[in-house]
């Protein structure tokens, strides 16, 4: 008999843990971590925590590579801020910007020194310190 609110409680402090950083951004490889530690907690199969996390996720639905832009004042989507592209992928990754999947980072604030987000505002193309710096 599986103890459902031993599972729910669970759900929530796992949750809570692995995405106290950014509670807007569940992607894959959390999503497994919380899976395994479920499985092994209450001697689950694989098959079955993922049920019971995809349930839980019905309630509470799952966000990925989301964020909070102070500049936007709204959840918004995440992308990567790229720095350093060499001339010979410097096309790609023009088109890549203009489609939203990723920011061309400055270097010469990394040259300075500086730390230097690694996520930005898929709306506004704000750096988002906040999850992240290199």
């Amino acid at each position: 008999m599986l103890d459902e609110q031993g599972i729910k409680k669970m759900l929530q402090e796992l949750h809570a843990s692995y995405l106290k950083e950014n509670e807007y951004d569940e992607g894959d490889l959390i999503f497994c971590r919380i899976n395994y530690r479920l499985a092994d907690a209450f001697a689950l199969t694989t098959e079955e925590s993922v049920q019971l996390h995809e349930q839980y996720h019905l309630e509470n639905p799952r966000r990925v590579s989301e964020g909070f832009c102070y500049a936007c004042h709204k959840i918004i989507g995440i992308v990567p801020i790229i720095y350093g592209v060499q001339e010979i992928e410097m096309e790609r990754m023009r088109i890549a910007e203009e489609q939203g999947r990723l920011i061309i980072g400055d270097t010469s604030r990394i040259k300075e020194g500086a730390k230097v987000a690694m996520f930005g505002c898929k709306v506004c193309k704000t750096a988002l310190e906040q999850y992240g710096t290199i």
